[in-house]
């Protein structure tokens, strides 16, 4: 079984339930100005430190999230050390538990406030992941639903494919099962299907539109973006795009934002757009370089390529005060109108949290890893930063 330390006291854990309860009544800026229940897919517990539901946040895949983030420089809370921790995947939350996919085949469920761990699942090794008040999804035999305090499976959709993307919108869970989209209703029954050009990586829903983002080959850099109609499961367009990939599982591009039913995602040469109604795609600005992370999106300014470039949706122009103080290797979390980046490590030394102002790209404060070691992107919450890293497992910074 894994090993756990567990390094400081979960007094903050009361101390960030109330900035949580401030900012669910003040609300926050974002990219589509609205609460955190105005947003598809988010969730509402009553955990300490709000939840993440879903990777990359929630159904529309956005890294601007209406969490407070941390206002100094944190300290490491408690570390999880995971078995197989080679492949940990980013982690969701849900009513102060942790659950995350790890060394293969084991999912995880962790206690937030002590990194003490509760249950685990053997899964079908996908990262696919997603939690509400209904349940846990992961892969399994096809999409499973699982108790969140035990672990024990509520019903499983009984599919031998492989769960490669899992989003959740009006009570719904829509799943990527290879070349083909389910759509789910809580108790495991099927209410749409169809299938895909080539096999899912990523989804994204809103009001009207599935979203998907399919590649044949990893080996390939050409994939597809594909617009369906939520209902009816109709393709409405499709878009050949060519992007290079930084590594395999092509984890930092894979995903990508919509706002206000435009999708964003890069291609070697430009940011572009994608009008969900109506598939109409626009080049947003040539890039000088071309971008290795997906773009992230808060205020209408897109933040790319690790962190170092910044570009205004409506002008395709840089911000007048950005002048950016390092990159990152992971796109940019926005919470709490401050950025979130991983900044990548020397061959000697540990990966960074590094925090900028998002208005001019300075470093606010950076803190290193306590292990070397490849990470994801940072789970940022109401006063409180889940860092997973491959080599050690999941990291608590506060």
């Amino acid at each position: 079984m894994a090993a756990y330390r567990y390094t400081r006291r979960r007094w903050l854990a009361t101390c960030a339930g109330a900035t949580a309860g401030l900012a669910a009544i003040a609300g926050c800026s974002d990219e589509t100005d609205t609460s955190s229940l105005d947003d598809p897919g988010a969730t509402a517990s009553d955990g300490d430190y709000g939840d993440w539901p879903m990777e990359r946040y929630n159904a529309t895949n956005r890294l601007s999230v209406p969490h407070t983030g941390l206002d100094s420089e944190p300290e490491v809370l408690w570390t999880a050390e995971l078995e197989g921790a080679g492949s940990t995947k980013p982690p969701v939350v849900y009513s102060d538990t942790v659950f995350v996919n790890h060394g293969l085949d084991t999912c995880t469920a962790i206690d937030i406030h002590d990194g003490e761990p509760m249950w685990e699942h053997e899964t079908d090794g996908s990262e696919a992941i997603a939690v509400s008040e209904v349940g846990l999804f992961v892969g399994g035999d096809g999409l499973e639903a699982l108790d969140r305090e035990n672990g024990d499976v509520l019903w499983t959709s009984g599919h031998d494919r492989t769960v490669t993307s899992i989003r959740m919108y009006d009570e719904t869970i829509y799943a990527g099962l290879e070349d083909t989209v389910i759509a789910f209703d809580n108790e495991g029954g099927e209410n749409l299907e169809f299938e895909t050009p080539e096999p899912v990586q990523s989804l994204a829903i809103d009001d009207n539109q599935i979203y998907a983002r399919c590649r044949e080959d990893p080996d390939v850099d050409d994939f597809l973006m594909v617009g369906y109609e939520r209902v009816s499961g109709d393709q409405l367009w499709s878009h050949e795009i060519s992007h290079a990939q930084q590594w395999a599982d092509d984890r930092v591009t894979r995903t990508f934002p919509v706002i206000d039913k435009i999708a964003y995602t890069v291609t070697n040469e430009n940011l572009i757009s994608i009008d969900g109604p109506g598939g109409t795609l626009d080049e947003i600005v040539e890039l000088d370089q071309s971008s290795w992370t997906r773009p992230s999106v808060h205020d209408d300014i897109a933040y790319l390529q690790r962190g170092s470039m910044a570009y205004n949706l409506d002008t395709s122009e840089e911000p007048s005060e950005w002048d950016p103080d390092e990159g990152a290797d992971t796109p940019m979390v926005i919470a709490g109108g401050t950025g979130y980046m991983i900044s990548p490590g020397g061959i000697r030394d540990p990966i960074e949290v590094v925090s900028v102002d998002p208005l001019t790209g300075a470093v606010n404060w950076s803190i290193p890893a306590p292990e070397k070691g490849s990470s994801h992107y940072p789970i940022v919450l109401n006063g409180l930063i889940l860092l997973p890293i491959e080599t050690l497992g999941l990291v608590a910074l506060g």
